[in-house]
């Protein structure tokens, strides 16, 4: 394959994966609004639209990603960006997932109640965090920004203190007294969207660990800093 032909190929896989992370992106939003404010049909359904999206688009990367290996048979750099794209992607889809989850969770569960306060702002707050975490991520791989990478990873501690503070907070809300069958639901429900978005954060945590692959050819997960 020509340099040229290589070259229109990255093209390819970079234009897919800009339309999958700005869908990504904007699933997470429609996520935060309908978590507030459930039962806006028509923000469900454009959700819906979305994951069909993400997951043709996950499938369009994927056949890409074989199909450049086999046609040009690509140097190491080449190599790791067309695997770092392929890791990422599935990243990706995992988050449109979990988007999903929280969607379905949300509107069966009803956070402006009164005994709900306190889980409603530390949900928004999570949002708030891998909303934040899950941009700069894509941005790290997109600009090759490794210093940018690190920092989104430092970020997850937050995600994960607040995953632990609704735990806490529904538990001691709740404790020794007698729940009716909604109650019941609903803390259930609450602790599902908080352990979703958590594992948003890991993502978004495994797409910076990519992007450290990528350019500086050092695999830091599992805590190999070597």
């Amino acid at each position: 394959m020509t340099t040229n032909m290589k070259s229109k190929q990255l093209k390819v896989l970079l234009n897919d994966f800009e339309l999958l992370s700005q869908t990504v992106l904007l699933q997470l939003q429609l996520s935060a609004k309908l978590m507030l404010d459930r039962g806006i049909e028509s923000l469900e359904e454009e959700a819906e639209s979305n994951e069909l999206i993400i997951d043709r688009v996950e499938i369009k990367i994927r056949e890409e990603v074989v199909y450049s290996i086999f046609q040009f048979t690509p140097k190491a750099a080449d190599l790791r960006r067309i695997v770092t794209y392929q890791d990422i992607t599935t990243n990706l889809e995992r988050v449109g997932d979990m988007l999903l989850n929280i969607i379905h969770y949300s509107r069966e569960t009803n956070l402006n109640l009164a005994e709900f306060t306190e889980e409603r702002k530390q949900l928004s707050k999570m949002f708030q965090y891998v909303d934040e975490m899950l941009r700069n991520a894509i941005i790290s791989f997109t600009n090759e920004d490794t210093a940018l990478a690190y920092e989104v990873i430092k970020e997850d501690d937050k995600v994960d203190k607040l995953f632990h503070d609704v735990s806490r907070s529904t538990q001691t809300s709740f404790s020794g007294r007698s729940l009716t069958e909604d109650e019941v639901r609903n803390i259930i429900n609450i602790n599902s969207i908080a352990h979703n978005l958590e594992r948003i954060g890991d993502s978004a945590t495994n797409i910076c660990e990519s992007t450290i692959y990528l350019t500086e050819g050092r695999d830091i997960r599992h805590g190999n800093k070597d």
